[in-house]
């Protein structure tokens, strides 16, 4: 039995469809690298997270440390109630969005050095006032 052999023709064929598919693997490349050059929006790992690396401190109750989780922002203050302005960083949110990980949560916690502070994705933020923390449960949360 003999085995078909590539004819000139074929082999012509097959080095010019080689290079074609070459030339346009350098221009798809050439475009994506042109338009990711002119792109200036940040990368998402590349934003600067506020706030600090949460270590545990203040500790949390499992029932928060599960809200938490599931993509909440938890606003301890050092008062017995809630500071004027505080529950504004809810915006309103109510509970039913705490299942799905897009509320902010107030508890008192007296050891608290300042006024308040918040806790979301592993990152805390310590702060006087709650405008001092808007951009921290906008950046969890968003605006």
């Amino acid at each position: 039995m003999r085995r078909p052999h590539l004819r000139r023709p074929q082999l012509r064929d097959l080095a010019s469809f080689l290079v074609s598919f070459v030339i346009a693997l350098i221009g798809a490349v050439g475009v994506i690298l042109f338009f990711e050059s002119r792109d200036e929006a940040p990368v998402e790992g590349g934003r600067d997270v506020p706030g600090k690396i949460y270590h545990g401190e203040p500790v949390l109750s499992p029932g928060l440390e599960d809200a938490v989780a599931k993509g909440n922002v938890v606003v301890l203050h050092r008062d017995v109630r809630v500071p004027a302005g505080t529950s504004d960083l809810a915006q309103g949110a109510g509970p039913r969005l705490e299942d799905i990980g897009l509320a902010v949560l107030f508890e008192p916690e007296p050891t608290l050095r300042t006024r308040l502070a918040a806790i979301a994705d592993g990152r805390i933020e310590y702060a006087n006032t709650p405008e001092e923390l808007r951009n921290f449960v906008d950046f969890h949360l968003g605006p």
